[in-house]
């Protein structure tokens, strides 16, 4: 989130040997970890020699699930650090909402959670978006629901190619302007295709400006 990208085990490899060198926690966020386009098993970093006593894993209903704003959430980790982490959380965490509780509980103890056929759906999004645009230089995700291209290459500004989008082909896309050193994470324009039918993509790189081209 929001690049898509999912760790190959030679990534995470990597990340293990650095992060047992220093003695680093490991905070995995996974309220994203099912949505998976890779049709390889999910690798979870307490699973790699040595981290398990390292990792704290955070989850949440709002992406898997579809309860985006309910703010249902869970963190796991080694017992000797789970105190400090709730008394944390007691003054950090917003309270939730009557409702969104046994929501949360129909979802993870249903026979079937529906993960499945979504991400089958967010997946045809996906690959449609990935076909219209196949000649601009779009950040192909392996995972998640959005996906970036780099407008810079494209010698545009994210915001000026943001603004051109709406404007001329009537597509709202965000500039990732804020989400980290403006060199990198400020080149990309973020498309979002969490909600829009299949049907809505069709014809979208005839709604994006001619003039974008490498």
């Amino acid at each position: 989130m929001p690049t898509g990208i999912v760790h190959t085990k030679e990534e995470w490899e990597a990340i293990a040997v650095l992060a047992r060198k220093v003695g680093a926690w490991i905070i995995h966020d996974a309220a994203m970890e099912r949505i998976l386009y890779t049709d390889q098993p999910i690798l979870h970093p307490a699973k790699l020699e040595g981290l398990a006593e390292k990792t704290v894993t955070v989850g949440s209903v709002s992406k898997e699930y579809r309860m985006i704003g309910r703010r249902v959430g869970w963190i796991v980790g080694p017992a000797d650090i789970m105190n400090d982490i709730g008394l944390v959380s007691l003054t950090n965490v917003v309270c939730q909402v009557g409702i969104a509780m046994p929501g949360a509980t129909a979802a993870l103890t249903t026979e079937d959670d529906g993960i499945a056929k979504a991400v089958a759906t967010w997946r045809a999004r996906r690959d449609i978006i990935l076909a219209e645009m196949s000649d601009l230089p779009v950040v192909r995700p392996d995972g998640g629901w959005s996906l970036l291209i780099d407008t810079v290459a494209l010698g545009l500004t994210p915001q000026e190619a943001s603004k051109t989008l709406f404007e001329k082909g009537r597509i709202a896309a965000t500039p990732m302007i804020g989400w980290g050193a403006n060199d990198r994470a400020g080149r990309y324009l973020r498309f979002v295709f969490a909600i829009a039918p299949v049907d809505r993509f069709e014809g979208l790189r005839d709604r994006v400006p001619a003039s974008w081209s490498l």
